[in-house]
């Protein structure tokens, strides 16, 4: 995976029905790769994921660089850690409506302001703010 060449997958990705691992796990080969870029693989949101999962970083870093392909690395973690489908959309929920509270709206507003997109006020999400950061298409919204 190299990621000066191209984004991650999307966050709205997901494996096991688990929204954002694909992307994370993107970010781990490039880290493992050295391809990174100025992508980060073990901080920001993915380290809300790895809580999910019941690693650390390093763990699942450890867990990327064991397994060839996405369905390995999904096998090690539920083996690790089963989450039930009741857990993951939960998770999943979390994800898709973030930022909820105050200091995260500011942050994705301030990053959105960096990004030249501070006029896109229908950018609510972290989902739009990635995919809009990678050149991925978002729709505005009225």
């Amino acid at each position: 995976m190299d990621l000066t060449q191209g984004p991650p997958r999307s966050p709205r990705d997901e494996l096991g029905g688990i929204t954002f691992l694909p992307r994370t796990i993107d970010k781990m080969r490039a880290h493992l790769a050295g391809t990174l870029g100025e992508y980060k693989a073990k901080v920001g949101y993915s380290e809300r994921l790895f809580a999910f999962l019941d690693v650390t970083a390093d763990e699942f870093e450890a867990v990327v660089a064991a397994n060839a392909d996405d369905a390995g690395v999904l096998a090690a973690l539920m083996e690790r850690a089963p989450r039930s489908a009741a857990e993951i959309e939960a998770f999943n929920g979390q994800a898709r409506s973030y930022p909820q509270d105050e200091a995260s709206r500011q942050r994705h507003q301030m990053l959105l302001e960096e990004a030249g997109y501070g006029h896109r006020t229908d950018i609510t999400t972290m989902f739009d703010r990635l995919d809009l950061d990678d050149g991925r298409d978002v729709p505005v919204r009225s």
